[in-house]
């Protein structure tokens, strides 16, 4: 087996590892402390804030590169690791903007999230290899966007107006030929604009962060929108599973491509295009992505969690798909039919619950130390959405 023919099966299953040896004592060890706990709504999300708060960096970031670990996911040091920490900053000051639960130390250390990814948003990609920058840009731009649609007279809004324009240059710079985004280039030209082969939900999730700074004023080039819709519209497989990404659209039938294997990944790309006017499938498409992550293939799904090596599963599924899955799972409730989302509201909350720790966080893979604030941030995010659900629907019931 050539050295290329080996680095190209471990891209397409996605193992992609190195050796790390352990510096550290402020990792989080990635142990479960115990079953997974059923708590009220409310309570959930006030725990995972004030666990958010109180495991706040120092200078405002959330996780960093120590791992208790002796094998981790390939990661090298410095820019692939700035990328994690602003990609999972990002996600915290995501979860904080929306929670039902503000409280006076939540708005500060929100402030000071946003501070240091301000500052330090001028990441680049490590190598030719290595493109985790892009997930680093997708949530920044969410965040902002999101940031800037909740609160239009932050005392920051320009500056965060300027700080997308020059996110979005970025992102042109790292749009792989094939029109979408990719986070590794195993195979193929190590070239300046990627040529490697873009991934399906990669390209969604910063998809709908161009979509939301976009709602909040920003110009996006329509060109780079259309091609990159093009890019995750061409994975969706007639039996309605999504292909990883391009280079896999020539294996349709291996596991991570079906159903079952990308059920996490469907709400990501069915939302992508939706929000774009692009959206494929029937009418009721979420109630079948739903239906297939919360019901028929969700044991496959759970039967993932917190296992050490990617792709190790059932269906290929890795462990990190679950939360990020589920998360986004959440921003479909309110496409849905009032009653079918309800049902789903329900689901998705026992489902998250699988991940919580009695600290009050949640996770579902052991990545570095980014794993329970990125986890505790898509968990939170998805919760608020149920919370707004039934607040929402609270208030009909009253009229």
């Amino acid at each position: 087996m050539t050295l290329l023919t080996r680095a190209g099966r471990m891209l397409a299953a996605g193992i992609v590892a190195s050796t790390l040896t352990a510096t550290a004592a402020p990792a989080q060890v990635p142990r479960i402390e115990g079953p997974h706990q059923e708590v009220p709504l409310e309570q959930a999300i006030q725990e995972g804030v004030d666990w958010l708060v109180a495991n706040q960096r120092e200078n405002g970031a959330w996780g960093s590169h120590h791992s208790p670990r002796p094998i981790e996911v390939f990661c090298s040091v410095p820019g692939s690791h700035r990328a994690f920490r602003l990609a999972t900053t990002g996600l915290c000051l995501i979860a904080l903007l929306h929670s039902p639960y503000q409280t006076e130390a939540s708005a500060q250390a929100f402030e000071k999230g946003l501070n240091y990814m301000m500052a330090d948003m001028n990441v680049k990609r490590m190598s030719g290899l290595e493109h985790y920058t892009v997930w680093g840009f997708g949530y920044m731009l969410r965040a902002m966007g999101e940031t800037l649609l909740a609160k239009p007279d932050h005392p920051r809004a320009e500056e965060m107006r300027k700080a997308c324009d020059f996110l979005i240059e970025k992102l042109g710079r790292y749009q792989s030929l094939d029109g979408g985004w990719g986070y590794l280039s195993i195979i193929g030209l190590k070239s300046y604009q990627p040529a490697a082969s873009s991934m399906s939900f990669t390209t969604a999730s910063i998809l709908i962060g161009l979509h939301r700074v976009q709602e909040a004023g920003v110009k996006v080039p329509e060109t780079m929108v259309d091609r990159a819709l093009k890019a995750v519209a061409r994975c969706r497989l007639p039996d309605g599973g999504w292909t990883y990404g391009e280079m896999w659209n020539a294996n349709p039938i291996m596991g991570i491509n079906r159903p079952k294997g990308s059920a996490c990944r469907a709400p990501t790309c069915h939302l992508a295009l939706d929000l774009f006017g692009r959206r494929l499938g029937a009418p009721d498409e979420e109630k079948r992505i739903l239906d297939d992550l919360l019901i028929r293939y969700a044991r496959f799904q759970t039967v993932s969690l917190r296992r050490p090596i990617p792709h190790e599963s059932w269906y290929q599924i890795s462990g990190y798909f679950f939360l990020y899955g589920h998360s986004y799972a959440g921003l479909l409730l309110d496409r849905e039919d009032p009653e079918d989302a309800r049902r789903h509201a329900t689901l998705l909350e026992k489902a998250i619950y699988q991940t919580r720790q009695p600290d009050g966080s949640f996770w579902d893979y052991p990545l570095y130390s980014y794993h329970k604030p990125y986890g505790t941030a898509y968990a939170l995010i998805a919760l608020e959405e149920i919370a707004d659900l039934r607040a929402r629907s609270k208030r009909v019931e009253q009229l």
